[in-house]
């Protein structure tokens, strides 16, 4: 039995690569973007200081880090503690957990799309 060669375009395959990467980080950003979205409509709006004040960090998206947070210095008191509006609590890790199913669709789908 004669095994056939295999020829690889090293060209194809890092350029392959390369557009997986670019790929996966716009997933990345619509997930952040949606993230920041929902954790804005979920939070406590006494002020509305921190819902307005919620933001995505993407300096990181090239090591595939999305963070959402917030500035305000009592944002992380009210996402575990909040007497006022205690079903605003976890308004930012609430949504991640019961959405993690659906994130993963997004890059799933995205990426599918991408390599058709």
């Amino acid at each position: 039995m004669r095994l056939m060669p295999i020829t690889w375009d090293v060209e194809k395959v890092i350029n392959l690569n390369s557009n997986i990467n670019r790929w996966i980080e716009l997933a990345l950003t619509k997930i952040g973007l949606i993230i920041q979205n929902r954790a804005k409509e979920n939070a406590p709006f006494l002020t509305w200081t921190l819902r307005k004040s919620i933001i995505t960090d993407f300096n990181k998206i090239k090591s595939w880090t999305v963070i959402v947070w917030s500035p305000v210095s009592y944002a992380t008191k009210r996402e575990y503690e909040n007497r006022i509006h205690p079903d605003r609590k976890f308004y930012l890790k609430r949504w991640y957990t019961e959405n993690a199913d659906r994130i993963m669709d997004i890059v799933t789908r995205y990426l599918s799309e991408k390599l058709k």
